[in-house]
């Protein structure tokens, strides 16, 4: 099987986890939630004037549409942090389910507000991750208005592939992968139909392999790259955001 085109380490030492380092030197025992799998955090429009900081599992951010089906607009991984609501618009954007077990912690506005260096340093790691969110979803966005069902999940494989290699948890192109075919339709805007087929004819041509129920490795990268339509070193550097300064 092939396994080309591993991720490069970045240059600049992205680390994932430096968001989380910061706040749990601000605040070493903070208040850890936990969601099983399945459960809704928060529901669309619920008041809500915090922020999600994730320390374990997957995490949907979602739509719901007029005739009751569901959009994914985004997942967080573990290290990801979410803008749920603020104190000037405690009104939630969108729904917060649980894709699998997960651990995190709301942040209240207090947790990063105030003068301290610590809490500029909070602040702007905030922002970057910000900004990250909002390129991810910018480029999911252009795949599912344009792209075929193939492009779509290809990219969707690729997303989380660069996102958990950047966060150390990626093993040998093998990665946790919690989604359903379900959830992967609401993430790409597929079918179930669709979804099923896809992923058979990339396990048929040897391009995927699912060695448990919750596990996914990514055998041949450069064929996901090619029908994704991305070069993987320019994407690596599009979603995660940073600069060699």
């Amino acid at each position: 099987m092939k396994t080309q085109s591993k991720i490069e380490t970045l240059p600049f030492g992205h680390n994932r986890q430096s968001l989380v380092d910061v706040f749990m030197g601000m605040h070493p025992k903070p208040n850890v939630e936990t969601a099983q799998k399945g459960q809704i955090i928060v529901q669309e429009d619920d008041f809500a004037d915090h922020s999600i900081l994730l320390l374990e599992g997957w995490l949907a951010l979602s739509k719901m549409l007029p005739d009751g089906e569901t959009q994914i607009i985004d997942v967080m991984l573990p290290g990801d942090f979410a803008l749920i609501g603020a104190t000037n618009a405690p009104v939630a954007a969108c729904s917060v389910d649980a894709l699998s077990d997960a651990r995190f912690i709301a942040v209240r506005p207090a947790q990063a507000n105030g003068p301290e260096p610590e809490m500029a340093k909070l602040r702007e790691l905030v922002a970057g991750e910000i900004v990250r969110s909002q390129a991810r979803v910018a480029e999911i966005l252009l795949r599912t208005g344009k792209g075929a069902a193939a492009n779509r999940i290809a990219y969707a494989l690729l997303e989380f592939y660069v996102r958990l290699d950047a966060a150390g948890l990626v093993e040998d192109n093998r990665f946790a992968f919690p989604m359903t075919q379900h959830k992967i339709g609401e993430f790409t805007g597929l079918s179930n139909v669709h979804v099923c087929r896809t992923m058979r004819l990339f396990e048929r041509d040897g391009i995927i392999a699912h060695p448990t129920n919750t596990d996914i490795v990514l055998n041949n990268v450069d064929a996901l790259c090619e029908i994704a339509g991305i070069d993987l070193k320019t994407f690596q550097h599009e979603i995660l955001v940073q600069r060699t300064h």
